[in-house]
């Protein structure tokens, strides 16, 4: 079994949150607010925006920053969701920030302008492009009005170009060529025969004929999707695209289309240590049905191209180690595959060959671990301690040495043990136990894996048998050489 790094969150090297994505030049360029946010404070922490940039969706390089501070009109860390778009070789960069200007008290939105997607953005007008008077704040808001948020930009196929944003409200208005003034009024859209309520973040893309319109509704955010013939409606909602997620209430999504697939980003609270104000963006692939219908998705480790695994009982082909909430058991039949899929990696807690962690495979974060004689399913706090106790040492099945069988990092006497259909620790003691703890393993393609060892080790043992070998063969020559000589 190759152990490989978890594919999601795909930026693992910060917190990220409300993702935007632009194609250009065979590049996907990947715009995020930076969550800085320390594990206690209650609210969000964003300074800046930060570009990534890959080639494949898969490995992505820092390309540069955004201050908030370009925007000298605003104030606070809030650098909240923004998107950026190309026209006519410029692009625009457009951002959610806290107005400094009390008088239009409330979040508003601005726009920066380079010749570059990843550098060089500089404040295009020096003031809002929309401010908290252009718009009928929500009675609930008070004097700090946040519903002028969240902006995301359109240019359809006839050149024309849409700023959609909000939050409670949902508006639009038509911008000119220039792309920095409006042309025209704005307007509120009303989603029709929509089950729940619009909350934040839209994002708007073509597919074929249609128009979609996804956002984040309800609270704790889920997001849905309507669909439409034109890009100023009306829209139709559709349903829903992600269900809310663990340790965020807020989602955000992006929808792209690169090299002729489609892709969602959103982010979660997957990282160790991640929650409300410490989120980690991810990427997930989208596909639509034959009425162009988006498919509903799940949140996945595995993300756009590493494997997953099930696993069963040794001998057990119709029985499945499943995840229920926090509690690991073995199941008869599959009643959800979400629950049964998992991500088996290099161990938390030991890089050595051998030691794996198991996380699972839809709800990014959360991995088994060990909690007394239990095995138990947790989020990772990055504590030695849950490391430790999410470690386990992977060796030949104890009852068919192509199988599986796992103990503790700190007992090795411990295996992991199927007992009354559930997942425990106990010491073997006999032909019955090691049934129990023995597994057997199929990908998400369905063909079974087999236990070998790692690379490193069979190199290993290869070397040893080598030098045996040559030792056998110097002793053999010896041996003729000397009752030779003995013989003359």
């Amino acid at each position: 079994m190759q152990l490989v790094e978890a594919n999601n969150p795909i930026i693992k090297d910060r917190f990220t949150a409300d993702p935007a994505a632009l194609v250009h030049d065979g590049k996907v360029y990947l715009y995020v607010g930076h969550d800085q946010a320390r594990v206690n404070d209650s609210f969000f922490v964003m300074k800046e925006w930060n570009i990534y940039a890959s080639d494949d969706l898969i490995d992505w390089n820092f390309e540069g920053n955004l201050p908030r501070t370009e925007f000298a009109w605003a104030k606070g860390d809030s650098a909240w969701a923004s998107q950026a778009i190309e026209r006519d070789g410029s692009f625009y960069w457009y951002v959610t920030v806290l107005n400094a200007d009390t008088s239009k008290g409330g979040y508003a939105i601005g726009v920066a302008k380079s010749d570059q997607p990843s550098k060089n953005f500089k404040d295009a007008i020096g003031k809002p492009l929309i401010s908290s008077d252009m718009t009928p704040n929500p009675e609930h808001m008070g004097i700090e009005a946040w519903d002028d948020i969240d902006p995301t930009v359109f240019i359809d196929d006839d050149g024309q170009a849409y700023l959609y944003w909000g939050n409670t409200h949902l508006y639009y208005v038509k911008l000119k060529e220039n792309m920095i003034e409006l042309d025209g009024e704005i307007k509120q859209i009303n989603i029709h025969n929509m089950t729940g309520t619009f909350t934040e973040g839209p994002w708007v893309h073509k597919y074929k004929e249609n128009y979609y319109l996804s956002f984040a509704m309800n609270y704790p955010e889920e997001i849905g999707y309507a669909m439409s013939k034109h890009p100023e409606g009306p829209w139709e909602f559709k349903g829903k695209i992600l269900d809310k997620l663990p340790h965020s209430s807020t989602s955000h999504p992006a929808i792209i289309e690169f090299e002729d697939s489609w892709y969602f980003i959103y982010h979660t609270a997957a990282l160790p240590t991640g929650g409300e104000f410490r989120r980690s963006v991810s990427i997930e692939k989208l596909s639509y049905d034959s009425n162009g219908e988006i498919k509903k998705l799940k949140p996945s480790v595995s993300g756009l191209h590493e494997k997953n695994y099930q696993i069963q009982p040794y001998g057990e082909n119709e029985k499945y180690v499943r995840y229920k909430g926090m509690k690991i058991d073995v199941i008869d039949g599959v009643k959800d595959m979400h629950e049964v899929k998992w991500h088996i990696t290099q161990g938390l807690a030991e890089d050595e060959p051998y030691f794996v962690s198991i996380q699972a495979e839809n709800n990014p974060g959360y991995y088994m671990k060990r909690k007394g004689r239990q095995i138990i399913l947790a989020k990772n706090d990055g504590s030695d301690e849950f490391k430790q106790a999410a470690t386990f040492k992977q060796t030949p099945g104890l009852v068919d040495n192509k199988k599986f069988s796992y103990t503790t990092l700190e007992d090795e006497s411990l295996y992991i043990t199927i007992q009354n259909n559930e997942i425990v620790l106990k010491q073997i003691k006999n032909t019955a136990d090691q049934k129990k703890a023995t597994f057997q393993i199929y990908d998400n393609e369905q063909n079974e894996v087999n236990f070998t060892q790692p690379l490193e080790q069979e190199t290993k043992y290869s070397m040893i048998y080598y030098w045996i070998l040559f030792a056998i063969i110097i002793a053999i020559v010896s041996i003729v050489w000397f009752k030779r000589k003995k013989e003359r």
